[in-house]
């Protein structure tokens, strides 16, 4: 397992996303709200698709067009969000935040900053980079 601590910046192989996405999902306590940030194409879902992997959960689909998808894993259900899409912070009332973060065992979200204050505020916050390699990421996890 690799550790991935608080203000640490990493250079990651898209194929070595399991391990630090594992790393996380581990260490969150239930009901945990992890912000994913960074432009797009930077690795947000891809980091979420790993984790899904390691859970052996159904593979991670892009939430763009639904804004929500829940996984089922042995450990509690995983929730994905994408707040991309959202016209104003007003919209993401629509999400209900507290009743996900509930239910869920940990609450992913994407572009948490278009959601507002009603986006929960962050048990971890990754951040997401391109590298000069495509295949290749840079992560930083801010909390």
């Amino acid at each position: 397992m690799v550790e991935f601590a608080v203000g640490s910046r990493q250079l990651v192989a898209l194929e070595d996303l399991e391990s630090y996405a594992g790393a996380l999902w581990h260490e969150l306590p239930r009901g945990a709200v992890v912000w994913l940030t960074g432009d797009l194409g930077s690795g947000k879902t891809a980091f979420v698709s790993s984790l899904t992997s390691v859970l052996a959960a159904d593979a991670a689909r892009s939430p763009t067009f639904a804004l929500v998808h829940e996984y089922s894993t042995s450990d509690g259900m995983l929730a994905h969000v994408d707040c991309y899409r959202l016209r104003s912070a007003q919209e993401a009332i629509d999400i209900d935040f507290p009743e996900l973060t509930r239910r869920a065992r940990a609450v992913f979200v994407e572009w948490p900053e278009r959601g507002g204050g009603f986006v929960p505020g962050p048990d971890a916050h990754v951040s997401f980079a391109h590298a000069d390699n495509e295949n290749e990421r840079w992560l930083e996890r801010i909390a």
